[in-house]
């Protein structure tokens, strides 16, 4: 499966503007032979939008802005991040999601699982966690498509974990045979580094493929460093997107590694990161 990874840089609040780097970069993707699009988490209202989402009118333009998206895709499924309502009580209002756009319609939805309410995020505060989720069926595939910090609470890579779900495993226990990962991940020195590490001990770990794809820029103050990647069964780099540039990568999975890549070696011994906990 070919799948594109959208790297781009949205802006809190800007729906038109990020809608429309969305439908183009997905235009370009498509045009590159792409089956599968990926944009980041919460792509279409800009990350954080933080008190915002107490705004109806914020929701609704977001809501607007997914509608209007949706109308603009066709056979080949874009799945991007935005808010979603949550119509069940008790609870908080709204979800972190993702939803799979497919000619002209949103044709599944999930949302996140794992709410970082620490250092930089309080997401806690606005968003109701998703308390079950399954794998998306597509071309015979079983896609898991995780949010950002779902992915980081990997027990083989974190000494002390932060919650008690793995959605990674979750997923996997469905049958998932590919993991998708939407981030708004911020940036630290050396944080690629620290995320490439986890990646690819869960993809060696799981057996399966697994793509990233993260966001790039800046919003409040906050940066995000892209390196979006792709990875197969073995862990091994397939793409790795520039770090703090914009760029839409097209990745056949079932490719070999490129050469200017080489064999990626097995994190042993003492890993160097497990000081940091949590940490999308």
């Amino acid at each position: 499966m070919k799948i594109a990874l959208l790297q781009l840089n949205s802006t809190v609040g800007a729906f038109a503007a990020n809608r429309q780097k969305l439908v183009s970069g997905y235009l370009a993707a498509c045009a590159q032979g792409a089956e599968f699009v990926l944009a980041p988490e919460l792509f279409l209202c800009g990350y954080p939008p933080r008190d915002l989402l107490q705004r109806s009118d914020f929701i609704e333009a977001n809501l607007a802005a997914l509608a209007e998206t949706s109308r603009q895709v066709g056979p080949v499924p874009l799945c991007v991040g935005f808010v979603d309502r949550n119509p069940v009580r008790p609870g908080r209002g709204l979800r972190n999601s993702a939803a799979v756009l497919h000619n002209g319609a949103t044709v599944w939805r999930t949302h996140k699982s794992l709410l970082p309410t620490y250092d930089v995020f309080d997401e806690d505060r606005y968003f109701e966690s998703a308390q079950s989720i399954t794998p998306y069926a597509f071309q015979g595939h079983q896609l898991g498509i995780t949010i950002c910090e779902d992915i980081w609470n990997d027990e083989d890579f974190w000494p002390e974990r932060l919650y008690r779900r793995d959605p990674v495993k979750e997923l996997i226990n469905q049958g998932a045979d590919i993991l998708i990962n939407l981030s708004a991940s911020p940036w630290w020195d050396r944080k690629e580094q620290t995320r490439l590490a986890m990646l690819q001990r869960i993809a060696r770990d799981e057996r399966v493929p697994l793509v990233q794809v993260n966001l790039v820029g800046a919003n409040d103050e906050l940066i995000f460093d892209g390196h979006s990647v792709a990875l197969n069964a073995q862990g091994e780099l397939l793409a790795r997107g520039p770090g703090f540039r914009e760029e839409i990568l097209v990745v056949d999975l079932s490719a070999p590694p490129p050469q200017q890549f080489g064999i990626i070696p097995r994190q042993g011994g003492t890993n160097p990161w497990r000081a940091h906990l949590g940490h999308s």
